[in-house]
């Protein structure tokens, strides 16, 4: 099986210590779909748009479901979520500290999903609540069941950007609910709302996108 980083997409060289931003497509999606951002992105940050480990008809998906079933589970998403974190990790770990992953000395990371690539962002969140900083959640859901680190992200809540079209027939009301019932106690949550926006990639999700990062960018500390 192949690796997220194997067609990963970058915005430019990475130096290793700008504010990394990782970008998560949706089911059936590749790398390219997000690369739109990267246009868009502050300079500071440094992007990389990642493929699904899943082959999905043309594209490629993070998790599958078994046959039959509607609603993914927390049990569905872990693996996708996990290698996530070992990544985010391989990319910002302190070297100096390399036996705290999550140490307070790594790079800034943020995580940005579209549909699917936004429920391994939620799940990426609950399992490691401080490996990454933030999260773009873009017409987003999560998996039903409970994550170990879902008591622990009570306390850290980071910022949350969650976006959905109203027209969106791709995500269920309670796929919907799922998301608004989770996120505003275990997150710094800021929503959106588009009236005429579907479950599409288009424009106003990347012009949103960019506005989140850069304004999470322009919060971070900068060079000692």
């Amino acid at each position: 099986m192949s690796t997220p980083m194997d067609d990963a997409l970058w915005s430019r060289d990475d130096d290793g210590t700008s504010p990394l931003v990782v970008l998560l497509h949706g089911q059936g999606g590749t790398e390219r779909d997000l690369a739109p951002v990267f246009p868009l992105l502050p300079p500071e940050v440094v992007a990389v748009s990642l493929r699904g480990t899943h082959p999905d008809g043309a594209g490629f998906s993070w998790f599958v479901t078994p046959e039959g079933v509607r609603e993914a589970t927390a049990e569905h998403v872990a693996p996708a979520a996990d290698a996530l974190i070992a990544l985010t990790r391989s990319l910002t770990s302190d070297p100096s500290d390399p036996d705290d992953p999550d140490a307070a000395g790594r790079r800034p990371v943020a995580l940005v999903g579209y549909s699917q690539g936004g429920a391994v962002a939620i799940h990426v969140l609950r399992r490691a609540p401080r490996s990454v900083d933030t999260a773009v959640i873009l017409a987003g859901f999560l998996g039903v069941g409970d994550e170990p680190g879902d008591d622990e992200l009570l306390d850290v809540r980071p910022p949350v950007f969650w976006m959905r079209g109203l027209r969106d027939e791709s995500n269920t009301l309670m796929d919907v609910q799922r998301v608004a019932y989770f996120l505003p106690p275990h997150s710094t949550l800021t929503t959106a709302e588009h009236p005429l926006l579907g479950h599409e990639l288009s424009e106003p999700f990347f012009a949103a996108t960019a506005r989140s990062v850069s304004a999470w960018a322009a919060r971070l500390p900068g060079p000692a």
